[in-house]
């Protein structure tokens, strides 16, 4: 019993004895791992302390300089004395806020947009000012911009219509206008063949011939082809002749057009910029400017600006991050282009549309943040006291761990070295027995 009772109690030390070195080793592998976890916290905070931040100084009316935080919001807010920037992805648009994009899409032209603004045009005279009320708004508002617009449609219409022949068959409006002209020609030439025959009798003295009527018909003629000129023209005609009511309305919005074209003349403008000023001209510079990167050159909703093909909106969680725009810089993903404040030169595209004009002078260039003097970099003290709360408390809980895991070290070895005396002196017992059991049996 006694050799039994030994052996039983060796497997027990020897068990024990395994867990315990199979639990140091644990232990060690936590502890090593605590190592690598405190590393990474020292990483961490040395990229902390190499923090960045880019500011965004402007300047008031005064000079004194304001700085801030580098947001897309930062950029884009109006403001005195600052440069006017735009922040525009891969495919070429320009990245607006979502107000300025609902405003642009509620706007059918530059005006209509820098009133959305509170812009208004204060017109040098009031009769300058009250002809351009009517040439802007509508008949139901006691305007004459629908007569125009009427009167527009009507000419397209007459340009994309589809004709009957005398024979009743369907021919294009290119087909009837080479017709029409080639007709209004030949009626020209045969009139003016006859007046000067008629002309040419009449000079002889010899008959009596009817030379009044005969230019009659000549001028007629003249006025007929006159209108076959180029298919805008012949254009015009037929829709004077299909819809007489809406040239008459035309007409009137015409002789308003001629009002103010003369009273600008009699005030020395040249131009029609000269005709008003606004009523914060900085302010009107910024947001034709931005019209312009939205829309293109054109004062009237181009199709670019309606198809939204020139801008696209930015999220408005990304609008107010700072990180978001310093990332995207710095990797390419957005590039930066800046307004230049030269004024506009407007210039009438058509004389049938007076008032639309392409926006000349206007231009945005593309530029490096880098090179951008109003752009500056500092430390984020931010980020870095973050960075310094945050490594304290890792490294607080890695010393708390790590001084758990001494203490338990230091309590395994103590019952190691125990366990080890135990099995030694049970061993060296079981040893005597043995050797007392093989005397007396021999």
């Amino acid at each position: 019993m006694g050799i039994s009772a030994s052996q039983a109690r060796l497997l027990t030390i020897t068990a024990r004895l395994t867990s315990n070195e199979y639990e140091s080793q644990q232990i060690s592998n936590a502890k090593m791992r605590l190592a690598i976890k405190s590393e990474q916290a020292s990483s961490e905070y040395i990229a902390a302390l190499n923090t960045k931040q880019f500011m965004f100084t402007t300047y008031d009316a005064k000079g004194n300089a304001t700085t801030e935080e580098l947001t897309p919001n930062a950029l884009y807010q109006y403001a005195d004395m600052k440069n006017q920037y735009a922040l525009v992805n891969s495919s070429g648009q320009m990245l607006v806020s979502s107000a300025d994009a609902k405003n642009f899409k509620l706007a059918e032209n530059v005006d209509e947009f820098l009133e959305l603004y509170g812009i208004e045009k204060v017109y040098k005279s009031k009769a300058l000012g009250e002809s351009a009320v009517k040439l802007n708004t509508y008949s139901d508002e006691g305007g004459l911009k629908d007569y125009y617009e009427a009167w527009e449609q009507a000419v397209e219409t007459a340009k994309t219509a589809t004709y009957t022949d005398a024979s009743g068959k369907e021919i294009s409006s290119d087909e009837v206008y080479r017709n029409d002209k080639f007709n209004a020609f030949e009626a020209y030439n045969a009139a003016l063949e006859d007046y000067q025959e008629k002309v040419s009798l009449y000079n002889s003295g010899l008959v009596n011939t009817d030379v009044a009527g005969a230019l009659n018909i000549l001028n007629n003629a003249k006025e007929a082809y006159s209108h076959c000129v180029n298919f805008d023209e012949w254009a015009k005609y037929k829709a004077k002749n299909a819809e007489p009511e809406i040239f008459e309305n035309v007409t009137e919005y015409y002789r308003v057009l001629d009002d103010f074209l003369s009273e600008a003349e009699d005030l020395g403008c040249t131009s029609l910029q000269d005709t008003y000023t606004y009523s914060d001209a900085t302010k009107a510079q910024w947001y034709t400017n931005l019209w312009y990167r939205m829309n293109g050159a054109s004062s009237e909703k181009s199709a670019q600006g309606s198809n939204e093909t020139n801008f696209a909106v930015l999220d408005s969680k990304l609008a107010s991050s700072k990180n978001w725009l310093q990332d995207a810089l710095g990797q390419g993903l957005i590039s930066l282009e800046v307004a230049s404040y030269a004024a506009a030169t407007n210039l009438i595209p058509d004389e049938s549309k007076p008032l639309s004009v392409i926006l000349k002078g206007i231009s945005w260039t593309p530029t490096e943040y880098g090179s951008c003097k109003d752009f500056t970099e500092l430390d984020d003290d931010k980020a870095i006291a973050r960075a310094e709360a945050e490594y304290q408390r890792k490294n607080n809980e890695i010393s708390a761990k790590d001084k758990k895991y001494e203490n338990k070290i230091k309590t395994l070895d103590t019952e190691h070295n125990s366990l080890q005396t135990e099995y030694e002196s049970v061993q060296s017992a079981m040893n005597k027995n043995v050797e007392r059991s093989f005397k007396t049996f021999s």
